[in-house]
């Protein structure tokens, strides 16, 4: 009997407890119901929305288990949905945020904060306001939507802030492939220079089956090649990957819309083509250059199909950038 009633002042105590902080609303209260900022199973995400206060907002569409879109137009970067799907499945509270600072991250996620707006296969969602970063940058402020309380979030065994894997820059999201054939889909690859010292140099390969045929841009007859030097040449157009876009405003700065570009390199192939237009990069201050250069050595400009300004990496581009007298 005894037993039965400690029993049952512990239970009407723990209950008037809970009942009392929950009237009273007290600002350190853990709500655990609005603290749970991962989504476990990141396969059934169908798609992130994530928006600033400028505003700017990007769209990240899953088309299938690989394959992601960027506002519905571009693929997206592989490697940056992949650090997002991570982030989102092993994000943490570290701790919460200290009551002489709550005022100052609820003003920032108000005024500078990310929205991102997660939906789920089967419609549910989850919203999430991302902020800036503490002050030791190894959690990253957020608050979960309709909660009182932002938090300090981490992800356990990684000293780092995770701000950096949520923006809304579009180019950023997207996919930096430039060229990625099978040698035997390619049918044909032109290479044309535009300096003085330069255009003997051009060429074009026409493949058929296990033949080809090289010759010159500016002559009629064949030219005499190495065959496994053009085989190799053929097998050079895997995996090419430009450094980072580049705004058009920029390009527009540098005035290399109306001027001549170094080449021109148009592969074709069973399923589409590729035009590289190629121009010089002014070296900046974190070029490797000697006083008396004025373009990058390291990088180029490449605009892709009329379209997509980047920078390409010259080591990365080596074996496609070839002149006719390489293959003799």
């Amino acid at each position: 009997m005894k037993n039965r009633n400690t029993l049952s002042i512990a239970i009407i105590f723990c209950l008037s407890l809970i009942a009392y902080l929950f009237i009273n609303n007290e600002p350190s209260i853990i709500r655990f119901e609005l603290r749970d900022f991962s989504i476990s199973d990141t396969s059934q995400i169908a798609e992130i929305n994530i928006t600033s206060k400028e505003p700017e907002t990007v769209n990240l569409k899953r088309v299938d288990e690989k394959n992601w879109l960027v506002n519905e137009k571009f693929k997206a970067s592989k490697s940056s949905i992949f650090y997002l799907l991570k982030t989102l499945q092993r994000m943490e509270v570290a701790y919460p945020v200290p009551i002489s600072l709550r005022d100052n991250v609820l003003g920032n996620l108000a005024v500078k904060g990310l929205k991102v707006d997660v939906l789920l296969r089967d419609g549910a969602e989850k919203t999430i306001y991302v902020g800036e970063d503490n002050k030791e940058l190894t959690a990253t402020y957020m608050m979960i939507k309709d909660a009182s309380d932002p938090y300090a979030v981490h992800i356990p065994g990684f000293r780092g802030f995770l701000s950096s894997r949520f923006f809304t820059n579009e180019y950023l999201w997207r996919d930096k492939t430039v060229m990625n054939y099978k040698a035997a889909s390619i049918s044909s690859i032109k290479m044309k220079f535009y300096s003085s010292g330069e255009k003997d140099n051009s060429f074009q390969i026409d493949f058929d089956e296990e033949s080809y045929v090289l010759k010159p841009l500016h002559k009629k007859e064949k030219a005499f090649s190495n065959p496994i030097k053009v085989k190799a040449y053929r097998n050079s157009f895997q995996n090419l990957f430009a450094e980072t876009f580049v705004m058009k405003e920029k390009i527009e700065r540098d005035s290399l819309t109306h001027i001549a570009p170094i080449f021109n390199l148009t592969v074709k192939a069973s399923t589409h083509e590729t035009q590289l237009k190629v121009f010089h990069k002014k070296a900046d201050d974190k070029a490797q250059v000697k006083e008396d250069r004025i373009y990058d050595p390291e990088r180029l400009y490449a605009c892709v199909n009329d379209k997509d300004w980047m920078i390409i990496q010259k080591h990365s581009f080596k074996n496609v950038i070839k002149k006719l007298n390489d293959f003799k």
